[in-house]
Parts: C-alpha cells; structure tokens; sequence
C-alpha cells in the first residue's frame, strides 16, 4: 500500500509540475512547490524549457524533446554519499557562447553542496542559468541591432561618398571637354 502511494505520488508529481523529476524523493511538497516557481520563471523569461532531475548514480534521464531545451540533474551516489551535478543544454541553444558563465555558475553551486541541501543546489541553479540564459540573448539581441545599424550606417556613409565621387568624375570629364 505504502509502495503504490509513493508511486502514486511520484506520478501525481511528475503530472502536475511537469519539469521537476524527484525520483530520489529529496524535495518536499513546498520545495517542489518553489522550485516549479523557479522553472517556470526560467521558461517564461528565456523560452527555453528545463527539466530538474534527482537521479541515482546510474540513472538517466531523457528529455522528450530536445531543442531549446536544458536538463540538471542531481545525482546522488549512495555509495560515497557524494552529490554529482550535471548539466545538459541542447545544442540550438549554443552553450560554446556561455562556457565560462557556466563554469562560473557551477564553481559557485559547489559550495552549497558541502551543505547537503539539495533544494538550495536546484534554486540556486535554476535561478543562475535563468541570469546567464537571459544576459546571453540580450547580448546577442544587441549584437543583431550593432549589426544592422552599423549596416544601415555603412551604407549611409557610403552613399555620399559615391555621390561625391560620380560628381567629382562629371566635373573632371567636363573640365577636360
């Protein structure tokens, strides 16, 4: 009985928040509560979709789809008591262009992990790729406008510049006449 309310749970979880997969049990109701917050905060302000996983050591997990999307995973060794984090972004997303933000984020996780609380890890994750994710399309937004403005500029400066040369060969052809 006990064993059909935890699955009962873990699917009931799953359902309704969707991109939290506590397959440890680590989180609390209100814990998954917050971080469905969190996640979906993520979404809305990047587009992106994110899975949050607590895994076993040899578990895994799959998205269904996989564009746009980004996947953290808790894995936990009962062996050694050691929490691995793994981070998974999809390629379109182009995660060569935060490599270092990224390594930063996950340098700066580390020391909550000595703390053992895993809601803090998944919090303070969520909340840094949302901060590298929206800086990182803000950037490359302005670098869109840079470009487009240093092209109509370009072609501004241009034009003059023709326009002067074709007057300055009209007059050098008539003086010559």
């Amino acid at each position: 009985m006990l064993k059909k309310v935890m699955v009962g749970s873990l699917i009931f979880s799953t359902l309704v928040l969707g991109k939290i997969n506590d397959y440890r049990n680590v989180f609390s109701e209100d814990d998954k509560s917050n971080l469905l917050t969190v996640v979906e905060t993520f979404q809305e302000k990047t587009g992106d979709k994110l899975y949050l996983n607590t895994l076993e050591e040899n578990e895994g997990f799959e998205a269904d789809e996989q564009e746009k999307t980004v996947i953290v995973n808790l894995i936990k060794n009962n062996e050694n008591d050691v929490l691995k984090v793994q981070l998974k972004i999809s390629q379109d997303l182009n995660p060569e262009d935060m490599a270092s933000d990224l390594s930063l984020l996950l340098t700066n996780v580390e020391e909550y992990v000595g703390e053992k609380n895993e809601t803090l890890i998944a919090t303070n994750l969520v909340e840094g790729l949302q901060e590298i994710f929206v800086a990182t399309s803000d950037s490359q937004e302005n670098s869109k406008d840079l470009e487009q403005m240093s092209l109509g500029s370009t072609s501004l400066l241009y034009m003059p510049f023709m326009r002067m040369d074709i007057q300055r060969l009209y007059l050098e052809s008539s003086y010559r006449s």
